[in-house]
């Protein structure tokens, strides 16, 4: 039998989407993430929070006095005390971003709260001057999540074996740190898998 032998170059990085990331409300928050929408699972699964934002912003007026109705029912049906919340705006449109404070406008929707209590800034202790931007950095990483933006990587030797490999990045330049110093100038959108 007649054969042939074709030699092939395959990059010696991929850089793939993760398909099974984390959520990150399941690590340690600042407070609860919690949104009423029809479509979507509120990001934070607490089940007494999530009832009374509902069937709060039914009676409410405007904004704040749907957080000041928020409040008040936490104090009265909950052991928690409510230390501040700010109202999220969800932006939707070939992708989701939300982002703190209220918007208006085409594809925008003020359908959620991230509410601080006594029980869970005992878990991050963050000063109060930092709140806004622990909640900022806590919502644009939830954002990366909910649009398939986290990755993973598989690195081979020159000769095409298995070297290493890791997932759960939200941010593909945060690979960079666990590859050898000749990937120190290399363009990683360049290993990318589509």
């Amino acid at each position: 039998m007649k054969t042939y032998k074709k030699i092939e170059e395959h990059p010696r990085l991929s850089i793939y989407h993760d398909d099974c990331p984390e959520s990150p409300r399941e690590w340690s928050n600042l407070g609860y993430f919690i949104t009423k929408d029809s479509n979507y699972l509120s990001p934070d699964k607490h089940e007494q929070l999530e009832e009374i934002v509902i069937s709060t912003g039914d009676d409410a007026k405007d904004g704040e006095d749907h957080m000041e109705m928020i409040k008040k029912r936490v104090r009265e049906e909950m052991t928690e005390k409510v230390l501040a919340i700010y109202p999220v705006t969800k932006y939707e449109h070939s992708g989701i971003a939300y982002s703190l404070g209220n918007s208006r406008g085409w594809d925008y929707s003020n359908n959620g709260f991230y509410i601080i209590t006594d029980k869970s800034i005992k878990e991050c202790g963050t000063e109060k001057k930092y709140w806004e931007d622990n909640i900022r950095a806590e919502i644009e990483t939830y954002n990366k999540y909910v649009n398939g933006e986290v990755y993973r990587f598989t690195l081979y030797d020159d000769k095409g074996e298995y070297e290493d490999s890791c997932c759960g990045f939200y941010d593909i330049e945060d690979i960079r740190e666990h590859l050898p110093k000749e990937w120190k100038n290399e363009d990683l959108d360049e290993y990318l898998n589509n």
